[in-house]
């Protein structure tokens, strides 16, 4: 579809695309909130961003880096991020393409987005699709079906856009040879580190700078809640007749002999011949004889997997001769699939028409459709079935022993009741530094600090099993006076003033280097320089002593820019960088890395204009 509306427009379509995204910058910018309504958070061409949409992408993409954190999100990363910008870019981005797509005419068909939701394997059971499974899996990230499609619908839109734009880049060989001659050319950093440490022996801490520190630095010394736990842990470990018997297993395969069928597999190989977006009916003619004439090779003896990597254009399986592994029924594109399930073993296709291309088709192996018998299974049944004795048996005598404490009134009540238990305590802990028993989930250290003193809690489930507690005692956070926490302001404020001293000391030889080199500037300060030794600009691991981060900044620098700008910083560490030397690049090994700097350099060209 691209193709043909790429063909019939000419670059008018390209640049109209572009101006419909720019008009939203011109007049509006990105992250404007004017608005004549309330619940309108801006206007992009016109069209209005509701509040409504704003709370909902808000509380995605904040279940997103909770994810990604593992629950607890760092105190003040969302405001480093600039969270509130970043969704509302995200939904005029957004809206941009939705609106750029209907321009032009791209549309994506509810079939379109059906198909690819049946392709995720994530929403599969032995290859199938399973309604139950999706729904499932949508609702472990707080999504809805029709929420899902809709984002589908917008990727999709997304990629469409973004390939009808990059139809008009190009990277010209000279882009290519310039990037790669300055990618392996080998450079040599001179450098001066200067360490906080350094300065905290020039530095002192009056009584008046320790109390201003103290006063202007207070939320730093603030404790925190804590709390202090006696608990009682059941453990699966203290279970040792939870067993399994044959019969149980028996009937357990019996009744889930689902889970245990296998779909019709089939393994096969592929030529892939591309179609290119636009071709009339004579390119796609010629194409196909080409796949016919590779056919007529394969038959008269020529090996498929050499021809495959000879001549396949699927980037994924040429390399592999061709391989694409064991598959079942809708996991491929409709045609390629009847195809590959209509043919023998050992049979080739003839060429094979889908929206990838043409395929000549190699089957090389069939797995029919099969259960797996008892005997594959038996083991894995057993370990299941005991894992669920072991954790109701867990939960039974959890159960009963919760009945016993809230009857006699305490743990230490019913600590005293059973010789076997052993009641055991926590220091305080704060939630930022749990003991290991309980862990660092959020939402249980969030029931056991809302518990007053000596509330019992109710069953926990933790990792070992199941926790019954009762706080013994809260401290609640306090503002400690100066002398309790006078050693660590002392610290604090001393390595402040060192730092300051270093920075200062770093940036004075920065600027002398720059007048009259690193090494005369060192030397005058009795500073000791050093080295890298030459490295590759695209080696982007730390040289020496330097940081990755400090690395980065002495990447920048060559014969006319000899020092930076500013002084790198890394930890309590100041560096100020100099360029030394370089090493040409051998420029006889830019044919091998053409292609692959090609694309590189013109997939950051599509970053940047997307």
């Amino acid at each position: 579809m691209l193709g043909t509306i790429r063909q019939s427009t000419g670059s008018w379509l390209i640049k109209g695309i572009l101006g419909i995204i720019v008009i939203v910058f011109v007049f509006w910018g990105v992250g404007s909130f004017r608005s004549q309504r309330l619940d309108v958070v801006t206007k992009v061409n016109g069209e209005d961003i509701l509040m409504e949409s704003y709370r909902l992408a808000y509380a995605n993409m904040l279940d997103n880096y909770r994810r990604m954190f593992g629950g607890q999100i760092p105190e003040g990363f969302l405001d480093q991020i600039d969270i509130e910008q970043q969704v509302l870019n995200g939904l005029i981005n957004e809206t941009l393409i939705r609106q750029a797509a209907k321009e032009v005419g791209i549309l994506v068909s509810d079939i379109e987005i059906r198909n690819i939701i049946l392709a995720i394997p994530a929403f599969q059971h032995n290859g199938v699709f399973n309604r139950e499974i999706y729904e499932r899996t949508l609702g472990g990230v707080r999504l809805t079906p029709p929420a899902f499609e809709k984002q589908v619908r917008q990727q999709v839109l997304t990629d469409r856009v973004k390939d009808l734009l990059s139809a008009g880049l190009d990277v010209t060989e000279a882009e290519a040879r310039d990037h790669y001659m300055f990618e392996n050319e080998e450079i040599n950093l001179a450098y001066v580190s200067i360490d906080i440490s350094e300065c905290e022996t020039e530095v002192n801490a009056t009584e008046q700078d320790l109390t201003f520190w103290y006063e202007s630095h207070s939320e730093n010394y603030m404790t925190e809640p804590q709390i202090k736990l006696r608990y009682l842990v059941f453990e699966g470990s203290d279970i040792n007749d939870a067993n399994v018997t044959d019969p149980e297993i028996e009937a357990y395969y019996k009744d889930h002999k689902d889970e245990y069928a296998v779909k019709e597999r089939r393994r096969a190989r592929h030529i892939l011949l591309k179609i290119p977006e636009g071709a009339d009916e004579d390119k796609v003619e010629e194409i196909r004889k080409k796949a016919q004439k590779i056919r007529a090779e394969i038959e008269k003896g020529k090996d498929f997997a050499e021809l495959a990597r000879e001549n396949s254009e699927d980037t994924g399986s040429a390399d592999k001769g061709g391989e694409l592994g064991f598959f079942s029924k809708g996991m491929m594109v409709k045609p390629f699939e009847e195809a590959v399930f209509s043919m023998k073993e050992g049979e080739i296709s003839r060429a094979v028409l889908t929206r990838f291309g043409w395929h000549i088709i190699e089957l090389e192996e069939i797995e029919p459709d099969r259960v797996k018998p008892l005997s594959e299974v038996k083991k894995s049944i057993a370990t299941r079935l005991k894992d669920q004795k072991v954790k109701s048996m867990i939960w039974d005598r959890a159960n009963d022993a919760y009945d016993e404490i809230i009857e006699l009134g305490s743990l230490s009540d019913y600590a005293e009741q059973h010789d076997d238990i052993e009641l055991k305590t926590t220091e305080f802990f704060s939630q930022k530094k749990p003991p290991s028993v309980i862990g660092g989930d959020p939402e249980l250290l969030q029931t056991l600090f809302a518990l007053n003193s000596g509330e019992l809690s109710s069953l926990l489930q933790i990792h070992q099993g199941i926790l019954i507690t009762e706080v013994l005692e809260k401290k609640a956070p306090y503002l400690p006076s100066m002398e309790e926490v006078r050693q660590q302001v002392k610290e604090d404020c001393i390595r402040e003033k060192a730092k300051e001293l270093c920075r200062l000391k770093a940036e004075e030889l920065l600027g002398a280097a720059k007048k009259q080199g690193l090494e005369t500037a060192a030397r005058e300060e009795g500073l000791k320089i050093q080295q890298t030794g030459l490295f590759k600009r695209t080696d982007r691991t730390a040289k020496a002593d330097l940081p990755p981060a400090v690395v980065q900044i002495g990447l920048l620098l060559y014969e006319g820019k000899v020092c930076p700008d500013e002084i790198a910083e890394s930890g309590n560490t100041f560096y100020v960088l100099a360029f030394k030397e370089k090493k040409e690049a051998d420029i006889a090994g830019f044919t091998a890395q053409k292609d692959a700097i090609t694309k590189r350099l013109l997939e950051q060209k599509q970053q940047t204009l997307f």
